[in-house]
């Protein structure tokens, strides 16, 4: 019987999220007006850091710079042959951290692929005590 490679599976909801981040980004859905009268103040609203900047500025560059490194960084795990233990554990802990987070502030698509990767790596490390 073929075994899943649940390290994989736990860095491809990482890599879901960063590509789902980003086409949201990209696209332009209707935002409730709320949200519109928010976006405008923070477009008003400057500082001055090596430049002028706008603070809707800074949000969305963190917001394009979270989904990038959400691809970039877990499509590196994804390539990883066998992880050791050492890197799955690491991977529990931040997906863990990560996903408490996103309970509190994101939406719950967020909060769902990051608590599935974060029991994707358990799984992987209870495993990786079954490898010869």
């Amino acid at each position: 019987m073929k075994k899943f490679n649940y390290f994989k599976i736990g860095a491809s909801f990482y890599m879901l999220l960063g590509a789902l981040h980003l086409i949201y980004l990209i696209s332009t859905p209707k935002r409730p007006q709320n949200v519109m009268q928010m976006y405008l103040k923070m477009e008003r609203t400057t500082f001055d850091f090596m430049g002028e900047h706008t603070v809707m500025q800074f949000y969305t560059g963190f917001s394009v710079m979270m989904g990038f490194m959400f691809l970039a960084f877990r499509f590196q795990l994804f390539m990883i042959k066998q992880s050791s233990k050492p890197v799955i554990f690491a991977n529990i802990f931040l997906s863990l951290i990560a996903s408490i987070i996103a309970v509190i502030y994101f939406h719950p698509l967020a909060y769902t692929c990051l608590l599935s990767a974060t029991f994707c790596f358990i799984l992987s490390f209870i495993n990786s005590n079954n490898r010869p």
